[in-house]
């Protein structure tokens, strides 16, 4: 019996293979696939890493994917019984969507992919193009032979707007938001903080990372409901982002100068609170409080009660001294360059 097998429990897929894939095994694989008329290429495929890769699919608008875009699907096998199937769609301007299941069966997981057509990874937003990576996963409670009865989780969307390049990656952990990163192609550009924060709670303001800017976005809900939250809210988030972004900086201002001072009351109510805690820790050494009153007694426990609440919470606020908002006083968003135009494309709905 092999006692380290059973302490590490069964393999996952991310699971090193075990062996390289046979030529038996890579025959049994694709049949599947071969009588839909998709053939691997050997040339791409990892025969050691047990990937198949398959040879590109061109769609246009006149096919049944109804856009232009290169597809090539990946299927990953680490282990005997367990697959991992991946779609991926790639637009001319560059923007890629990726679609991936997982499961026992390379044919069911197929069938579960046809099941989304390739425009419905794309949106419209304003005349700018969104792509949005899913995850399929069986629906609760239904046949898992029925290949339309899967959920979608959202676990990525793309867009370009104005020579930006704005990322969502969904949170890998429930209760947590999501990351919002925006990247800039171009060198000595400066953003306003409450970029993202102007359009309410949700949104928090955007701090600087290696790579340019980078924000949380709060949604409610769990599984299917919580990833279509996120999703309303990344597009509101584009089409702000494409009004925004497409006008000068001065414009910004003048437009949202009511809710940048929200923002900034808003970042400075953690202080706020912190301050007022410690008014009225002053304020009640001047009142006499008897030692055997409940009040006494709730003053004692509320210190580490705050402390315990505070470093229970997800999302710690910051103590900070937010910036007042001012007029951005360069013409354009790329001082030292010009923009990129917005990548269009047009896509059917969902």
């Amino acid at each position: 019996m092999n006692y380290a097998r059973l302490l590490a429990g069964p393999a996952g897929p991310d699971t090193p293979p075990t062996h390289p894939l046979t030529h038996h095994e890579i025959l049994t694989l694709v049949q599947p696939f071969t009588r839909r008329d998709l053939h691997v290429d050997l040339a791409a495929s990892d025969r050691i890493n047990r990937r198949l890769i398959f040879k590109t699919l061109v769609h246009d608008e006149a096919d049944a994917a109804g856009i232009d875009a290169h597809e090539i699907l990946q299927l990953d096998n680490p282990r005997s019984g367990f697959s991992v199937l991946t779609r991926t769609l790639t637009l001319d301007c560059g923007l890629a969507a990726t679609l991936e299941t997982q499961g026992e069966e390379p044919g069911a997981l197929l069938a579960r992919i046809e099941t989304i057509r390739p425009h419905q990874q794309f949106r419209s937003v304003e005349g700018t193009t969104v792509a949005l990576s899913y995850r399929l996963t069986p629906r609760t409670g239904t046949d898992l032979a029925d290949p339309a009865a899967v959920d979608r989780e959202l676990l990525r969307g793309e867009a370009r707007i104005a020579g930006f390049t704005i990322v969502l990656r969904a949170p890998l952990v429930r209760g947590y938001p999501a990351e919002i990163d925006i990247t800039p192609q171009a060198a000595g550009v400066k953003l306003p903080e409450d970029l993202l924060a102007v359009m309410g709670w949700a949104w928090s303001p955007l701090r600087s990372s290696k790579a340019g800017w980078s924000g949380k976005l709060k949604a409610r809900g769990s599984g299917p409901e919580l990833s279509r939250a996120i999703e309303a809210r990344f597009e509101q988030t584009i089409a702000h982002l494409t009004r925004t972004l497409s006008q000068p900086p001065a414009v910004y201002h003048a437009t949202q100068a009511r809710a940048r001072w929200g923002v900034a009351l808003r970042r400075a109510l953690p202080l706020l609170f912190f301050a007022s805690l410690i008014v009225g820790a002053a304020g009640l050494t001047l009142v006499d409080i008897p030692q055997d009153s409940i009040i006494n007694l709730l003053l004692m426990g509320a210190p580490p009660l705050l402390m315990i609440g505070a470093f229970g919470m997800r999302d710690i606020p910051s103590m900070e001294i937010p910036p007042l908002p001012r007029r951005i006083d360069h013409a354009t968003w790329h001082p030292q360059g010009e923009a990129a135009g917005s990548q269009t494309l047009d896509v059917q709905p969902t």
